[in-house]
């Protein structure tokens, strides 16, 4: 079998008995249906929202919101990490803030924000910027500060200065734990704006799950549940496809460490 076709096959075989032995237990009746209806029935509840429903213009919304909040952060967020990784000064200056900021729920800001802001989609925004914002800092000064000393001095003395040392250098060198860190920040992000949606929109997905649970609509609750789930799956699935892309040397390093293992 093809290594990349048994990999796939790992990953995906316990989900695909779990969601069919969902439906198998939900269609013999061991499970109260008011609770947990049948996972076809969900999906079709799904699509049928999707295309006919509210449903298609809440992701619209809940995607927009994210991009801008997980944009606006990694562009901040990496050039304040980058700063504070690379010198001492900055990050006395920053980490007081980070450390005391990271921990707080991000949530807990929304009212504050809305006050300040007024209800609305900067207000949204904003929460969910915050919670991807300082986890992008986090890492990203922590993927800086793992740069080998030896590597930046060889780097040096071969003319790597100025912009060239963060172009030619740095950013190379720091390329897949910064890919991680706004694989991760985006992820927080997605829950920090679904959790403001449930709280204050009145479009959105979180604010569709609310609707429905509001309404005792369970089919449509799960429906929300699931495309929500499903598309912090294509986030993931989008960095592990741009990873091999921005990042081509990875390709033929893993290779040749199998093939070493072996």
């Amino acid at each position: 079998m093809n290594p990349a076709v048994r990999r796939w096959a790992q990953s995906w075989a316990i989900p695909v008995i779990l969601l069919v032995l969902w439906e198998a237990v939900t269609r013999a009746g061991l499970l109260d249906p008011r609770f947990f209806p049948p996972l076809s029935e969900i999906i079709m509840t799904a699509a049928g929202e999707l295309v006919n429903g509210r449903l298609g213009l809440d992701l619209v919304l809940t995607i927009q919101r994210l991009m801008v909040a997980f944009v606006l952060a990694a562009v901040l967020g990496v050039a304040i990490g980058v700063a504070s990784g690379r010198w001492r000064t900055v990050e006395m200056l920053i980490r007081p803030i980070t450390d005391t900021l990271y921990p707080l729920p991000k949530i807990a800001l929304l009212p504050l924000f809305i006050i300040i802001v007024g209800r609305g989609e900067v207000a949204y925004i904003i929460t969910a910027f915050a919670t991807a914002f300082f986890q992008i800092i986090i890492s990203t000064r922590g993927t800086v500060r793992d740069v080998p000393t030896d590597l930046i001095a060889a780097g040096r003395n071969f003319g790597a200065t100025g912009v060239r040392f963060f172009t030619r250098l740095l950013f190379p060198a720091i390329a897949p734990g910064l890919l991680n860190g706004l694989r991760l920040g985006m992820a927080t992000c997605l829950i920090t704006l679904i959790a403001a949606e449930f709280v204050g929109a009145e479009f959105g997905m979180g604010a569709a799950i609310r609707r429905a649970g509001q309404q005792f609509a369970v089919e449509e609750v799960y429906a929300g549940i699931l495309i929500v789930g499903l598309l912090g799956l294509l986030i993931n699935l989008a960095f592990r496809l741009v990873t091999p892309l921005v990042l081509p040397w990875q390709r033929r390093v893993q290779p040749a460490a199998v093939g070493r293992r072996g």
